[in-house]
């Protein structure tokens, strides 16, 4: 998957990127110092790789997406559409009760409880990505953080990232290159962060 083009537009991504001394937001200063930044080792690391198939070694990638999740620390987060099997395993360890639901899961659409997290892996959903894009904004609230998996795999999973950050419902994004955030926060200016990770 690290192809010539793949590798360049890595190096954009650092170039055109900050680190949390170029922020001025709080919510999203907090989030890179504390949350994205944290390179410590942790025990749960350990306790993940027995669970993950094929005895994955986690990634910092990996890593990194168990904590954006745990430290959210959501009631219910939904899995929507196609994912990994290492990162179902990732996100049950982070949140208490994660749900795999479909687009046509009219049943879960319809559960008055707010999800207070999202995945969606772009890659593996390259045209669904908009439409469970689309049908998640009825249910978002200012706590509500959508992580999109691999926005740079290819051009359609750039164009997917470009319309879901662009909506006027998203308040910040913060592209880290190997995934993207999308926030949904009433009365907070719309802002498009580049952190370098």
């Amino acid at each position: 998957m690290f192809s010539f083009k793949y590798a360049l537009s890595h190096l954009r991504h650092q170039l055109k990127a900050n680190n949390r001394h170029g922020l001025h937001s709080p919510f999203v200063y907090r989030l890179v110092d504390e949350v994205i930044y944290d390179f410590s080792e942790k025990k749960i690391y350990q306790q993940i790789s027995k669970v993950v198939p094929d005895g994955k070694k986690l990634t910092s990638v990996d890593k990194l997406l168990y904590r954006l999740v745990a430290d959210a620390n959501p009631g219910v987060m939904w899995i929507l559409g196609k994912h990994t099997a290492a990162d179902l395993h990732i996100l049950q360890q982070a949140a208490p009760v994660v749900k795999q639901v479909s687009i046509n899961d009219t049943a879960a659409w319809r559960d008055p409880v707010t999800p207070g997290v999202y995945f969606i892996d772009a890659r593996l959903n390259p045209q669904g990505a908009i439409d469970h894009f689309n049908r998640l904004l009825g249910k978002t609230n200012a706590d509500t953080m959508l992580i999109v998996h691999n926005i740079h795999a290819h051009m359609l999973t750039k164009a997917s990232w470009d319309v879901m950050r662009s909506h006027q419902k998203v308040t910040a994004s913060v592209n880290l290159f190997w995934m993207g955030l999308l926030f949904f926060r009433p009365g907070q200016k719309k802002e498009d962060f580049w952190i370098k990770y």
